[in-house]
């Protein structure tokens, strides 16, 4: 008798534990750009998300980004080139994110506000449009204009509520193309185009009646 009341309790405890949850993320920040023109000249980036809950510290899901780089040779030692671009990259990517809990330690109240966090994204950028005075044209003519691309960071949540909660991430981007602002030089040019960024987002949990 006792195994039969035992049953449905743990079936209705393990579907609730199980249950997804479904985040929006969205925010805007800054970017600064590493490419052969120009060196770490911030430009706005912009990125939303749609992530679900695979673990309690777990969530994948899918990434979508604007990034306006631009750069300028002046102030670097290619000043006398006297080149500059600007870039428009659109970001479509797969994200995971790890979120560090603190259950394990005695219950704070600063605790339950902040949660450290790690990702990363895996996915393609698109160059969208080049403003380079050295192009005749406004396409990348040297290159792909799609890239694969990945990138890894970290972030700091802070809890409103159940529902909000305010973050801020740091990432460093890392493509497969050296031609995100229509040129290279290769004669000088060891490695491909990067850039980091710095985001303000807002995480937003959709209520379990909309899963």
């Amino acid at each position: 008798m006792l195994c039969l009341l035992l049953i449905p309790t743990t079936i209705v405890y393990c579907q609730k534990y199980h249950t997804s949850k479904m985040y929006i993320e969205a925010g805007s920040g800054i970017n600064l750009s590493y490419f052969d023109i120009g060196g770490g000249s911030p430009g706005l980036s912009i990125q939303g998300s749609v992530l679900f809950d695979l673990h309690p510290s777990w969530r994948l899901g899918a990434n979508a980004g604007f990034h306006r780089t631009n750069g300028r040779d002046e102030g670097t030692p290619n000043a006398a080139r006297e080149y500059e671009y600007r870039s428009n990259l659109l970001e479509l990517s797969v994200k995971g994110v790890y979120v560090v809990r603190f259950k394990r330690y005695p219950t704070k109240k600063w605790r339950k506000k902040l949660e450290p966090r790690v990702f990363a994204t895996l996915g393609l950028l698109q160059v969208h449009s080049i403003h380079n005075q050295q192009l005749s044209t406004n396409s990348n003519d040297n290159g792909s204009p799609i890239a694969p691309f990945f990138s890894g960071g970290v972030g700091l949540a802070y809890v409103v509520n159940n529902d909000l909660s305010l973050v801020m991430e740091g990432a460093s981007n890392i493509s497969t193309s050296d031609f995100l602002e229509g040129y290279t030089n290769i004669l000088h040019s060891t490695s491909t185009d990067m850039f980091h960024t710095l985001m303000i987002k807002f995480i937003y949990k959709v209520p379990a009646a909309w899963n």
